[in-house]
C-alpha cells in the first residue's frame, strides 16, 4: 500500500478513506473487537502503519472511561526509593498495556490533594499513592467520586481504597535482633517525623523487638540525609556510648554514618548502623549498609494489580482492604 502520510497528525477518518471502509469498522480493527475479514484487518493495519496513526487516548476514553493510564503519588523524589519503586511499577503496567504518570506531593497535604484533582481531570483509570497524613480524610472525596486509589502501607477504610504494604514491623524487628545478636546493647533509633501515629510500624517494632531492660530511645527527624545527621547528634546527647542504630530508611542512614564520622566513631566498630529500603546507592558506599529490603518489584506488581482489580470491580469487601502484605528481608553490609 503507497499512502502520503499527511502533514497534520492522522485521524480515524484518514485511515478508513484509505482502506475504503467506515470508521466504525477501523475501530473494531484498532481496539481488537472482531466483527471483521483477516483481510481487511490487514488493509487497517498496514494503513495505520503507513500513516503513523495513533489512537486519541482520551477521545476513548469519553466512549469506554478507559484511558489505559494509572498515575503513582509519592511525597518526594529526593529518596531515590521511590523512583525505584516507580520503575516497578511502570514495567507492571506496561505489561497489561498500560501508560504511568509519576507526581511528587513535596509532602505537602495542599499539594496532594491538587496533584489528585489534576489526576481526576485527566481520567486516570486508578491512582497508587503514597499518602500524606491520615488517608481517611485526605482521600475519601476522591474515592467517593469514584477514583480507585492503592494505598501503600495505609490502612484503607473505602470500597474505592485496598492497602498494599510491606512487613515493615518484621522488618524493624529484624534489625534490632541483628544488631542484639552483633553485641549491641546501647541502641537508638532514627524515626520519621511526620509518620502519623497510627502507623509508626517500623517504630513499633524496633521497640518490641528490644530485649527486656533495655529501654527505646527514639528521636524524629525529617526522613532524608539532613535529618540524619541532626538525629544522630540527638541520639548521642541522649546516649553517649551509643553503639547501634536503626534508621527509618536508608538516606537517615547514611546521613548517620557521615555525622559518625565526622565525630570520630568509626561505622561499625564503634556504632553498627542498619537502615531500612535497600536503595542502590546503599550498596556502593563505604561502608555499604547493611539494611532491611523492600521487594520493590512485587510492591509494583500487586499495586498494579490490586489497582485493575479495584477498577475491574473484581473485588469486594469479602476480600478485605487491607491487601497483601509483602515480606522483607535482611541485607547484611558492612555496616553492622
Amino acid at each position: 500500500m503507497s499512502l502520503v502520510r499527511p502533514e497534520r497528525a492522522s485521524t480515524l477518518h484518514d485511515v478508513a478513506r484509505a482502506v475504503g471502509v467506515s470508521t466504525r469498522t477501523v475501530s473494531r480493527v484498532v481496539n481488537d473487537e472482531g466483527g471483521f475479514s483477516d483481510e481487511t484487518r490487514k488493509k487497517v493495519l498496514d494503513a495505520v502503519e503507513a500513516l503513523s496513526y495513533r489512537p486519541n487516548v482520551m477521545a476513548r476514553g469519553l466512549i469506554t472511561r478507559r484511558t489505559s493510564t494509572i498515575a503513582l503519588v509519592a511525597p518526594v523524589i529526593s529518596d531515590h526509593f521511590f523512583p525505584e519503586v516507580a520503575d516497578s511499577v511502570q514495567r507492571a503496567a506496561r505489561e497489561i498495556g498500560l501508560n504511568m504518570f509519576f507526581a511528587s506531593t513535596d509532602d505537602d497535604l495542599a499539594v496532594q490533594h491538587d496533584v489528585l484533582d489534576s489526576l481526576e481531570s485527566h481520567a486516570v483509570d486508578g491512582v497508587i499513592i503514597f499518602p500524606i497524613g491520615e488517608a481517611s480524610g485526605a482521600l475519601v472525596p476522591f474515592a467517593d467520586r469514584g477514583m480507585p486509589m492503592v494505598v501503600i502501607d495505609t490502612p484503607a477504610d473505602h470500597p474505592n481504597l485496598r492497602m498494599v504494604s510491606s512487613d515493615l514491623t518484621s522488618g524493624a524487628r529484624m534489625a534490632v535482633e541483628h544488631l542484639i545478636g552483633s553485641g549491641r546493647r546501647r541502641l537508638g533509633m532514627l524515626a520519621h517525623v511526620n509518620s502519623p501515629v497510627g502507623r509508626r510500624w517500623r517504630e513499633d517494632g524496633f521497640c518490641s523487638g528490644l530485649p527486656a531492660g533495655i529501654e527505646p530511645i527514639v528521636v524524629r527527624e525529617s526522613a532524608n540525609s539532613e535529618g540524619g545527621r541532626i538525629g544522630i547528634r540527638r541520639l548521642l546527647e541522649a546516649l553517649p556510648d551509643l553503639d547501634g542504630v536503626f534508621a527509618y530508611n536508608d538516606m537517615m542512614a547514611l546521613g548517620a554514618i557521615r555525622e559518625l564520622h565526622a565525630q570520630g566513631r568509626s561505622v561499625p566498630d564503634d556504632v553498627a548502623v542498619v537502615g531500612f529500603d535497600d536503595i542502590q546507592m546503599s550498596a556502593l558506599v563505604a561502608p555499604s549498609l547493611t539494611t532491611i529490603q523492600i521487594d520493590r518489584e512485587r510492591l509494583g506488581i500487586e499495586a498494579v494489580q490490586t489497582l485493575i482489580s479495584l477498577r475491574n470491580g473484581d473485588l469486594d469487601d469479602n476480600d478485605g482492604r487491607m491487601g497483601p502484605v509483602i515480606p522483607v528481608s535482611l541485607i547484611r553490609r558492612e555496616s553492622a
